[in-house]
């Protein structure tokens, strides 16, 4: 994929990534790129294809019909892409998150698990927990470490997943101990 399709890409789709407050979130698409990195070392893949699914993810609630004629598929015809992988791009889009066919859809599969596990996860969903008033007691009884490994579609997925999994139950067990020896509710 060329740097001017690339960008006609990133044009048509930034816009779509503003939440209704506002908010832009295409930035995650960058993180997903590294994660993707991160899981490929040296995996066989039609680095188009992993690029428009990424791309195209977060925004696909709001592209209307994946089938032949809609709206993503004509903008993927005007990007003079070929028919094959307008279709791949379609049909993948649809399927990636409950049930990834081929290399890249699971990739992007394992990448969007991995930003859902961690540290860094369970802070964003203590901290969304705290926005929606919920009391710190119960905010810590439901947090949750991350996807357990057997969700992953890919051995370096599954592993990175349980390792980051590992440390958000080391800091989920730590901080719930603090609360507990400091009384707060």
């Amino acid at each position: 994929m060329t740097p001017e399709v690339r960008q006609r890409i990133e044009q048509f789709v930034k816009p779509l990534y503003a939440g209704l407050d506002g908010v832009q979130t295409f930035d995650r698409v960058e993180r997903l790129r590294l994660r993707l990195a991160a899981l490929r070392e040296g995996a066989e893949v039609d680095g188009d294809l992993l690029d428009l699914l990424l791309l195209f993810h977060g925004v696909v609630d709001r592209l209307g019909s994946l089938g032949a004629g809609g709206r993503l598929d004509l903008f993927l015809h005007s990007l003079g892409l070929p028919e094959d992988l307008a279709r791949r791009v379609r049909s993948g889009l649809g399927r990636f998150r409950e049930d990834p066919r081929g290399a890249e859809e699971e990739l992007l599969h394992d990448a969007l698990l991995l930003e859902s596990a961690g540290t860094l996860a369970a802070v964003e969903r203590l901290m969304a927990a705290g926005k929606k008033r919920t009391a710190l007691a119960r905010a810590l009884a439901q947090l949750d470490p991350g996807p357990p490994a057997e969700r992953y579609r890919t051995s370096r997925g599954a592993a990175l997943g349980a390792a980051r999994r590992r440390e958000a139950e080391e800091w989920i067990a730590d901080l719930r101990q603090r609360v507990l020896e400091e009384g707060i509710n």
